[in-house]
């Protein structure tokens, strides 16, 4: 599904996930819209220019993709995150808060949850090994074209970190 994005782009591209404590509504996209076009017109690393693009993924992450041959440079990478503190300070958007987990629910819709609601999720067997996650930790274009950004419970770091919760939730099956 995610493979569609950036076809233009090699597989070694750089690709920074940032989601969002929020949908973002409609006059918000524009904004974000205006500040990466403006901001990717310009993006260089050590003045060589970065072929830079972005996509808003069901308004809840802004994916961006960078590539230079000799590889996007610390200072270059900086220069995005400023972007974006940008927006979280004089927008309100953050796409750096790492508090909330994403998945689709059973009706496939994309949500984010804390983590304490997650778990809850997760004991309470409305999540499972199959329910679709999002990693935001990917960093190339081929983690996402390999899957790893939309993907499953069972195959993401969700199950290492919630596997208390499904080791609870099995025992509980056991004993009934």
């Amino acid at each position: 599904m995610t493979q569609k994005f950036f076809p233009d782009f090699p597989d070694n591209a750089k690709l920074w996930a940032y989601p969002l404590s929020r949908p973002l509504a409609a006059g918000e996209k524009a904004r974000v819209t205006e500040r990466l076009d403006l901001f990717l017109r310009g993006w260089n690393s050590h003045d060589v220019p970065v072929r830079g693009a972005y996509h808003i993924f069901e308004d809840r992450f802004i994916l961006v993709t960078g590539f230079v041959e000799d590889g996007v440079s610390g200072c270059s990478i900086d220069s995005l995150m400023r972007v974006m503190k940008t927006m979280r300070e004089e927008d309100g958007i953050d796409g750096f808060d790492r508090s909330q987990v994403f998945f689709r629910d059973a009706d496939g819709v994309l949500r984010g949850v804390t983590r304490e609601e997650f778990k809850a999720l997760v004991s309470a067997d409305q999540v499972d090994n199959d329910t679709v996650v999002f990693d935001s930790t990917i960093s190339t274009l081929a983690d996402l074209r390999g899957g790893r950004f939309e993907t499953t419970f069972g195959k993401a770091w969700h199950a290492r970190a919630f596997a208390r919760e499904m080791e609870n939730r099995a025992s509980l099956k056991r004993t009934r």
